[in-house]
């Protein structure tokens, strides 16, 4: 036993989200903001108790059902940090969540894949499917993987937080009552997604992210939607939300110059008075994510 460490990415909530036949399903949007946990083994104890300023009790029931799958009857001591918000839906709570897991797996020499991370997180909460390195789509009440879709395209991300808080929970408990049109509406956008990613055009993930963005605005209304809307529009762009939160933007080609970021920054600004968190997202060639990029146009 060692100390074991763990990270996963947050997103910027969803690409997609909807239902796909009966299922519910999301896409989501990874960025490079993560929760970071370190866990050390006690062989005396085989409880699990957290050392973070604010209680991280799913984290640590989480852990505590890894630990019991593989028949192991130590405890410890769980430490999280994250740069991620609560509340926003940026995935704070499942980064948590796998984060964790991985770090308790790091610790016991554990090798654990998606499928045993989505088994024991499903069990906790509904949770988004970034426990994958490629972009996939995902059920997130039953924690089922509905289909892998593959790497993102690199995208400029312009983002802002409308303000207050969405108990992600609570709202997904709500039915949707999506009509067939829309139904129909979230296959369309699934289908773009896939094709925007395979043929790596930007405009189909744009036209995909605004359709289901529109759809969610009828559950849950965002303050400067119609403005950002515009804005994404007037640039090339696409709408992207958290579906079950309170976060916009505007997604962007990579080939932008710095003179037009800065013009769009500025109109965002000026439209909605919110600080506008600039996001480089998707895959290099190399197979990396890219580091956020925010200093030269911010």
């Amino acid at each position: 036993m060692k100390l074991g460490v763990g990270t996963c990415n947050g997103t910027f909530g969803e690409l997609i989200q909807g239902v796909f036949g009966d299922s519910p399903f999301l896409v989501s949007l990874p960025i490079k903001v993560k929760s970071t946990a370190l866990f050390l083994p006690n062989s005396k104890s085989e409880k699990i108790s957290s050392l973070s300023l604010s209680a991280k009790p799913k984290s640590e029931r989480a852990c505590q059902l890894l630990l019991q799958k593989y028949n192991i009857q130590t405890g410890g001591k769980l430490l999280i940090t994250s740069d991620l918000p609560e509340g926003k839906g940026m995935a704070s709570s499942s980064a948590d969540l796998i984060a964790s897991l991985r770090a308790v797996a790091a610790c016991h020499a554990l090798m654990i894949d998606e499928n045993v991370i989505s088994e024991i997180t499903s069990t906790i909460e509904p949770s988004d499917g970034i426990m994958y390195r490629e972009l996939v789509a995902y059920d997130y009440i039953n924690g089922r993987l509905i289909e892998v879709i593959g790497q993102l395209p690199t995208m400029i991300l312009l983002g802002i937080d409308t303000g207050g808080t969405v108990e992600s929970t609570i709202f997904n408990q709500f039915p949707k009552n999506y009509n067939s049109e829309e139904k129909q509406l979230f296959l369309q956008t699934l289908y773009l997604l896939k094709e925007g990613v395979q043929k790596k055009d930007l405009s189909f993930i744009f036209k995909a992210t605004t359709i289901s963005a529109k759809i969610n605005e009828k559950r849950l209304a965002k303050p400067f939607f119609e403005e950002m809307l515009k804005i994404a529009e007037e640039n090339n762009g696409g709408v992207v939300i958290a579906h079950s939160g309170t976060v916009i933007g505007i997604l962007l080609s990579p080939d932008k110059s710095e003179q037009e970021l800065r013009f769009i920054i500025t109109k965002i600004k000026e439209t909605t008075g919110k600080k506008v968190n600039v996001y480089w997202v998707g895959i290099e060639e190399d197979g990396e994510y890219n580091e956020e990029r925010r200093g030269a146009v911010q």
